[in-house]
């Protein structure tokens, strides 16, 4: 299996195109991703393909609703 890549929240942001006040709402308020994983002292965040399987369940959502 191939290792999966750690993103930061900054790297995270990016990827799903919000802002850092977003991607806070998205797990502590809405619960709509999990937070971000501590995975080493000083090594936190998102793992890739994590959250490109949300973005990519999330259109799958949109276009079953909308066709």
């Amino acid at each position: 299996m191939e290792d999966d890549v750690i993103l930061n929240v900054g790297e995270a942001v990016k990827l799903l195109d919000v802002d850092r006040t977003t991607l806070w709402r998205m797990h502590a308020k809405y619960q709509m991703i999990v937070p971000p994983a501590r995975f080493s002292v000083g090594k936190t965040g998102y793992l890739r393909s994590y959250l490109e399987q949300w973005k990519k369940d999330r259109m799958d959502e949109v276009t079953k609703d909308v066709g």
